[in-house]
């Protein structure tokens, strides 16, 4: 059911994710990017959606089936740890964005002008049942 309501939205990119859905269990969350075609022109997406999979994983493990865009974790700590050490580290340059509200008190250049895509949260609640939601915050600059 998730599946199809995303579905519309970007589904070449939903190809890997039954494997990712099938190896979750109840309570994991999953993070589907819906990448920016701005942000694939201009930068690369592979690498950046790379550090996603393997971020503080043992060699050769991936949380995303090769799928590039579905990411399965062990819990909600887990993703927002992997999403801030990137972004702290800066390890996908220009990948986050700073709001236009807050653009005043960055330096001149440093800012991308577009996030790398759309962030939406899955959470599986059963073997037929999931709560999603995007998370319109997830690639911003607090």
């Amino acid at each position: 059911m998730i599946i199809n309501k995303l579905g519309s939205l970007f589904s070449q990119q939903l190809k890997c994710s039954k494997k990712v859905r099938t190896k979750t269990d109840e309570l994991d969350p999953i993070l589907i990017i819906k990448p920016n075609q701005l942000w694939i022109n201009n930068y690369a997406y592979n690498n950046a959606m790379d550090q996603f999979a393997t971020y503080n994983l043992n060699n050769a493990q991936r949380r995303d089936e090769q799928s590039r865009c579905i990411f399965h974790f062990r819990n909600i700590q887990e993703l927002h740890a992997v999403r801030d050490g990137i972004r702290n580290g800066n390890l996908i340059p220009n990948g986050f964005h700073v709001p236009q509200g807050l653009q005043g008190s960055i330096v001149a250049g440093t800012n991308n002008p577009v996030p790398i895509g759309q962030a939406y949260l899955v959470i599986k609640l059963g073997a037929r049942k999931s709560e999603f939601s995007e998370d319109k915050n997830f690639f911003h600059v607090d």
